[in-house]
């Protein structure tokens, strides 16, 4: 090649345009390979949520509890005299039923695994009622074992929802 020719070749900064373009087109294909692992993530974290959402409506144990636990809450009974582990029985075990679901939950949230959104959307009026209802239950629990972080995802899904609550559609 004389000197005309690799003048030619050469393209913009010492390089020729043949090297932008393989270069131009890898990083184009990285930002696209990361928008897609995020993209399936967010999508992944939506499924899981779902799945087990479609898996407690099915549940008969858990809607049985969920259903004597908010009737104990119409009668008006105080959760807390439930928590010593002595009244053993079909509303303490609801109770915590309930609870321990709802906390599955709220731990899924907090590390990623769920979709806070869609779980707010669906379930805040329900969740913010359980907490309602069982938050002297976990109090009495936390002080009987000595262990302050009893149902404390809950507790704080809770009351970051209770500060922020879903709004009606249009407003």
């Amino acid at each position: 090649m004389d000197g005309q020719q690799i003048a030619k070749t050469v393209g913009w900064l010492g390089e020729t345009w043949g090297f932008w373009i393989q270069t131009g087109a890898f990083l184009i294909s990285a930002v696209a390979g990361v928008a897609v692992i995020y993209y399936n993530g967010k999508q992944g974290r939506s499924k899981a949520l779902i799945d087990l959402i479609v898996e407690q409506k099915t549940n008969k144990d858990l809607i049985d509890a969920t259903k004597l636990v908010y009737k104990l809450g119409r009668e008006g009974n105080h959760f807390s005299e439930y928590a010593p582990e002595s009244k053993s029985g079909v509303e303490r075990d609801a109770i915590l039923m309930v609870l321990n679901n709802q906390e599955f939950i709220a731990v899924g949230i907090r590390t990623g695994a769920f979709d806070e959104e869609i779980y707010k959307q669906i379930q805040c009026s329900n969740l913010l009622k359980v907490w309602r209802l069982s938050a002297g239950f976990v109090a009495e629990l936390r002080k009987i074992s000595g262990n302050d972080t009893i149902f404390q995802d809950v507790e704080t899904l809770a009351d970051r929802w209770k500060k922020d609550p879903i709004r009606p559609i249009g407003k």
